[in-house]
């Protein structure tokens, strides 16, 4: 794998991931149990440096959060990249509560917006739903 630590783009993405990587923490959970996940249009990723740039930032801002060991994963196809990190760490005992409860959280905002939207009509975005770390990266990376 290439070295991308003299790229300026690697050193940009790390700086703008990092704080959105540690907003998927729950405040009591110790920093355990993080993931981020992207999906960016195919140019976009080519824009931003390539799929293998993206995973390598993601890799360094979370381990720069201690999220090691880690999972990072990443693809491009026709017309979208996918781009993800994973906290594996094992939760010790004192967090692990909060992190489950965190996910549980999650996903009942999850389910209750998804029956909003199929009372109504209406689209609304999901909580830490891709669509919207996808958003909230381009903002912040559009303000750098």
């Amino acid at each position: 794998m290439p070295s991308f630590a003299t790229d300026p783009r690697h050193t940009e993405l790390v700086t703008v991931l990092t704080p959105l990587l540690r907003r998927t923490l729950a405040d009591d959970a110790g920093g355990y149990g993080g993931s981020y996940e992207l999906h960016l249009t195919a140019h976009e990723a080519v824009e931003l440096g390539g799929i293998s740039l993206i995973r390598s930032a993601m890799r360094k801002a979370a381990r720069s959060l201690g999220w090691s060991p880690l999972k990072t994963y990443g693809a491009v196809y026709e017309s979208v990249a996918v781009a993800g990190v994973l906290d594996q760490r094992e939760i010790p005992e004192p967090f692990a509560t909060a992190v489950e409860q965190r996910r549980l959280e999650r996903g009942r905002a999850s389910a209750e917006i998804v029956g909003k939207n199929m009372q109504d009509g209406r689209h609304r975005a999901v909580p830490g739903s891709v669509f919207l770390t996808t958003q909230e990266f381009r903002a912040a990376y559009a303000t750098r």
